[in-house]
């Protein structure tokens, strides 16, 4: 891995996952290591033990030579203000960042794949971020890898050119859905998705971080690098402690992992995969999906 990239580690009360991922972050050496970690709730007992668990197991595991910069709180933030203060933190010091959450579980390769890439489109402002994630196996990317509006945050990086968009309270959604601009990200049955998901964060009915990035890459027409193989495996899917991964349409994603060749190589043009975007539309945000957002609104009504 690239010595210049330093990882961005988000934990909070997941002692076992937290091993896990770090310790495919301590196989990797990054030079720096930003560990981004929230406060207790109050009305949760125990959880101030196994945030500070959390802390120290990191704390005490680095064995490598490495330059920690902890962005610690003592009061718990919440999903949303905590994981985007962090990452403005990280990139308000570096020109890039790899960024992994603590139920992340990454290959050696994704570090390559994100640090050769951040290095690659350095300079291309039409590329926004890079995924190691690809769960979607409908659709073959005959490369290493692609562009996508569809590229994931489990496993990623960024540059502080592209964090600069981003917007914790969305507040031009409003002008944005009037001009009907995200129709060209998805259109139809998808758009419905999309403008309900933008909605509920400028009403502040979610407590996310990441339909913000989506917001803030859409309305820029930045798009994101997604690989031919998947590169990292999401771990927090069905427990208990989940913040968002409890119902996320995990029986549809392919887990396993996948591989990229080395070098890679930078492509002559930067330009959406329509195809494997409108593949992807068609298998989330078809009229299955549809069927089954109604019903689960139906449920809640009554």
């Amino acid at each position: 891995m690239r010595a210049d990239v330093p990882v961005a580690f988000i934990i909070f009360n997941r002692p076992d996952t937290t091993a896990m991922v770090f310790e495919e972050i301590r196989k990797a050496k990054p030079s720096k290591l930003y560990v981004i970690a929230d406060g207790p709730r109050p009305d949760r007992e125990g959880e101030k033990e196994k945030t500070e668990e959390c802390r120290r197991y990191v704390e005490e595991h680095i064995d490598w030579p490495c330059t920690l910069e902890k962005i610690y709180s003592d009061v718990n933030l919440g999903c949303k203000v905590r994981v985007y203060t962090g990452i403005t933190e990280v990139l308000e010091k570096e020109p890039w960042t790899i960024i992994l959450e603590d139920d992340v579980v990454p290959t050696q390769s994704f570090f390559d794949f994100c640090a050769d890439l951040l290095h690659m489109y350095s300079d291309d402002k039409k590329v926004m971020m890079i995924s190691g994630t690809n769960y979607f196996d409908g659709h073959e990317i005959k490369d290493n890898y692609t562009f996508s509006c569809f590229s994931s945050i489990w496993g990623w990086a960024t540059w502080a050119r592209a964090w600069q968009y981003y917007d914790p309270d969305i507040k031009r959604w409003p002008e944005i859905r009037k001009s009907g601009k995200f129709k060209r990200v998805q259109g139809g049955i998808a758009y419905l998705f999309l403008k309900e998901h933008m909605d509920s964060v400028y009403e502040h009915r979610k407590d996310t971080w990441d339909l913000q990035w989506d917001f803030a890459r859409h309305s820029h027409r930045g798009l994101g690098i997604v690989p031919a193989g998947n590169l990292v495996r999401n771990i927090g899917f069905e427990r208990e402690d989940a913040t968002h991964t409890n119902s996320n349409g995990a029986s549809d994603m392919n887990f396993s992992y996948g591989s990229v060749s080395f070098p890679l190589e930078k492509k002559a043009e930067i330009k959406r995969d329509v195809d494997y975007d409108a593949a992807f539309i068609k298998k989330y945000y078809g009229m299955k999906k549809l069927m089954k957002a109604g019903m689960r609104r139906m449920h809640i009504i009554k």
